[in-house]
């Protein structure tokens, strides 16, 4: 059963609707997004060239985008950027489905990062939480209507990237130069205001390369955790993954940070971002963006869910 935000009463529908009518709706986004109505939506290409080049598709077998480059209706930077934007929306909706189509749940994990920055290949350390965290009230995101459970079981991609952190913190792969900067920078940031601690990290890692998961690891959709991240790059919930790792490493806990999904209503895209809730102020953290942005001066994005250790967030418009 789901709770309020507020945890005052209970949401009486069933959570299988919710999940029922949820995926249908992923579902419908990834069947609409093709890269040919992106590249007319955009007016990059007109309806008309669309309908030449995949009718000189079916003819060769080619690729559209390899099609419409040869009819000099694109060029290959405007292809690579609407490909990256298809693959995004495929990626991402496709993560969010399996997230909540999950039938085998596996035991909900919580963080439990120390403050020990100088010890840190050994104190990300993961343990099972049976209760959620001190449960504090902020903000709905973004306007939304949040409803929040804390069963997060069925977000295995979430639980099993955590899994994964907490083993390759103990190894070898902990020590690469991109993850030993990163150490040096959590120990330079470790005594800074909360303030100078976000913009740090921020700061710190939108300077990773940007690289889809196709490139990077053979697949539509992948969690990489932080090490993996730093190490290869990664797309935009990765970004998102490490700058809470971070965060956590450096003293804030799960009750301010969320990983949110979100759609980016001038891309039209889905899209992922860190929400940060301090004595600071309430930010959002996007690779997309240099700056940390207050979450009130960010109107581009309608949150679809955000996630933390210990609990998950619906967002209803």
């Amino acid at each position: 059963m789901l709770q309020s935000a507020s945890c005052s009463k209970q949401i009486t529908a069933p959570v299988p609707t919710l999940r029922s009518s949820f995926f249908r709706a992923v579902a419908r986004t990834i069947k609409s997004y093709k890269l040919g109505d992106l590249l007319v939506a955009s007016g990059i290409i007109t309806s008309r060239q669309l309908s030449a080049a995949l009718v000189e598709q079916k003819k060769t077998g080619g690729q559209l985008g390899t099609v419409l480059i040869h009819q000099r209706a694109l060029t290959a930077v405007q292809l690579y950027q609407k490909l990256a934007e298809q693959w995004c929306i495929k990626a991402s909706a496709a993560g969010i489905a399996v997230l909540m189509q999950t039938m085998i749940p596996a035991p909900a994990q919580a963080d439990n990062f120390s403050n020990n920055v100088d010890g840190v290949t050994s104190q990300f350390t993961l343990a099972s939480a049976a209760v959620p965290s001190a449960t504090r009230h902020y903000p709905e995101l973004f306007g939304t209507q949040e409803v929040r459970s804390n069963d997060i079981t069925a977000f295995k991609k979430w639980t099993e990237v955590m899994n994964r952190f907490e083993v390759q913190m103990k190894s070898l792969k902990a020590a690469s130069p991109r993850v030993m900067l990163w150490r040096a920078e959590l120990r330079r940031l470790r005594d800074k205001s909360t303030g100078e601690k976000i913009e740090g990290i921020n700061t710190f890692l939108n300077q990773v390369p940007y690289i889809e998961d196709s490139e990077n690891y053979g697949k539509s959709d992948y969690w990489a955790t932080p090490i993996e991240f730093l190490s290869r790059g990664g797309d935009c919930e990765d970004f998102a993954i490490a700058k809470y790792a971070s965060l956590r490493a450096l003293g804030f806990s799960s009750d301010q940070l969320r990983v949110a999904i979100v759609q980016d209503k001038i891309k039209n895209i889905p899209h992922a971002v860190l929400i940060v809730y301090s004595d600071a102020g309430n930010f959002v953290l996007d690779n997309q963006d240099k700056k940390v942005e207050a979450i009130t001066a960010v109107n581009r994005y309608q949150p679809i869910f955000s996630i933390n250790s210990t609990s998950w967030w619906l967002h209803r418009a």
